[in-house]
């Protein structure tokens, strides 16, 4: 059978193949996912290019046909009088935006079709051997409408210069202008804003733009281009590449985990199934606690994708008991992983007073579903944002009846199901009650003492405080004139 099926599978050609690296860190694809194939822009007048080579951006300003039969040129004169206003007339052709009477151009703007390219590369086949060049960068281009933005924006300037001085002097009236003073930022603040898909547009809006000439398919200096993708030295050997059949197909295809995000991407704060799938058991359970908060074991079970068998559910467990707490028969991510040591929050409060503050939260609704967050403050003693934003990471307002109610409601299946993890967290939750209780009574003792201390610096000041002599009031007067004894008032009689 193995004979007769090396015989049905003939080889038919060996073909070697060459790696060129002569347009490395150099080498764009470019697609056009909303052109057919059939009409392509390799006969279109290109007026302008330009690039960020560090975000890998590029923008094509291309020339638009306005005497062909499929351009009404009506439409494009009113988008043309839109865009560079009433006035277009009396500037100088170099500040509209359209050179022209007519909508003359098209905007082609980029974004990344591929998060990582470092398995892609550009074949070619000369002499029947095959070159490789690797890839920089995927990019889609498409129109750009930005022009209606500008048009928008011209129509209000517009507005403005027909109004007159009048409206101009509305606007230089004094205004009412509140002034805020942002909180000093913190370390975990700084960190999570840099992970922001804002501030990530943002540093790809600073980079500058360079403009780069553009050649056309088929011109002189393309095919000089065109020919680096061949490489140079075929009679060079590289000792790497002389590797076994799997060897071979692991370099050729690299496993998933090596597979990683690249910014912007998806948001800090998400991450694809297929990178999931590729972390240890440990991550992936960390990745999915922290980014949810607060889950069930069936809805982890079906996240990481596993299945309800024992052994799967077992295993997720040893690692979820060091990730989360069970609260309600549910898990809920540790304080120390979402609020960890040496940070402070942004109203200056360590992490480790924030900690404190969120497992006594949670104990409390180990033992209930529902606190008032009045009672919790009294006890925790945390600023107001603080202990809102532990409150609606793991719980919901009920309004009507005024308390903060559990996310998740008491998964009696995994209770039943697992006493003995049940009754381990129990023993867990116990122990840290008591931890607790210690805290905040040391710390109410601190405040005890602080505040007889007060009391007592302010009685003593009372107490001690100088007597400052004045003219005696009428009574004082009257009892010192008045004769006390019988003498007295026998010469006070004679007096009289």
């Amino acid at each position: 059978m193995k004979a007769e099926g090396a015989e049905s599978d003939p080889l038919v050609a060996e073909i070697p193949v060459f790696l060129s690296k002569t347009l490395l860190d150099k080498l764009y694809v470019l697609q056009y996912p909303v052109r057919p194939r059939s009409h392509t822009y390799d006969d279109s007048t290109i007026l302008k290019t330009r690039i960020r080579p560090q975000s890998g951006h590029i923008e094509m300003e291309m020339g638009l046909r306005t005497r062909g039969p499929t351009y009404d040129k009506s439409k494009g004169e009113q988008i043309a009088y839109n865009v560079d206003g009433t006035y277009r007339e009396s500037r100088d052709s170099e500040d509209n935006f359209y050179k022209s009477n007519v909508m003359d151009k098209l905007i082609l703007t980029s974004s990344k079709a591929l998060s990582d390219t470092s398995r892609y590369a550009v074949g070619v086949m000369r002499d029947n051997s095959l070159h490789l060049s690797p890839i920089t960068t995927v990019l889609a281009l498409r129109p750009s409408f930005s022009y209606l933005d500008q048009a928008d924006k011209r129509g209000r300037q517009d507005r403005k210069d027909t109004a007159g001085e009048e409206d101009s002097d509305e606007d230089e009236k004094a205004k009412k202008v509140t002034v805020r003073f942002e909180n000093p930022e913190t370390e975990k603040s700084r960190k999570a804003k840099e992970k922001s898909y804002g501030f990530l547009l943002r540093k790809i809006h600073e980079e500058p733009w360079i403009e780069v000439d553009y050649h056309k398919f088929g011109g002189e200096h393309s095919e000089f281009e065109r020919r680096k993708l061949y490489c140079l030295y075929e009679d060079e050997h590289i000792d790497q590449f002389s590797l076994g059949a799997a060897e071979y197909m692991k370099h050729l295809v690299p496993p998933t985990e090596e597979v990683q995000i690249a910014a912007p991407g998806l948001p800090a704060h998400l991450m694809s199934r297929t990178a999931l799938a590729s972390l240890p058991l440990h991550d992936r359970v960390r990745t999915v606690m922290v980014n949810a908060g607060v889950a069930s074991f069936g809805e982890l079970l079906s996240v990481l994708g596993m299945g309800a068998n024992t052994e799967s559910a077992q295993s997720v467990l040893k690692v979820l008991q060091q990730v989360a707490v069970l609260v309600q028969g549910n898990w809920v991510v540790k304080s120390d992983i979402i609020y960890p040591k040496d940070i402070k929050s942004e109203s200056g409060v360590p992490n480790d007073l924030i900690q404190r503050g969120r497992d006594y939260v949670l104990y409390l609704f180990t033992k209930t579903t529902g606190i008032l967050r009045g009672e919790v403050a009294d006890v925790v003693g945390l600023p107001s944002n603080d202990l809102k934003e532990i409150l609606r990471g793991v719980s919901r307002y009920r309004g009507a009846r005024g308390i903060w109610e559990f996310l998740l409601p008491t998964d009696t299946g995994f209770v039943n199901k697992y006493l003995e993890v049940v009754q381990r967290q129990q023993m867990i939750w116990q122990s840290r009650s008591e931890q607790l209780a210690h805290n905040f009574k040391d710390k109410q003792s601190k405040q005890d003492e602080a505040s007889r201390g007060a009391a007592s610096s302010a009685s003593l000041k009372k107490n001690w405080s100088p007597r400052i002599k004045t003219e005696p009031d009428e009574e004082v007067a009257d009892s010192q004139a008045r004769p006390t004894t019988s003498k007295q008032r026998k010469a006070h009689k004679e007096t009289r």
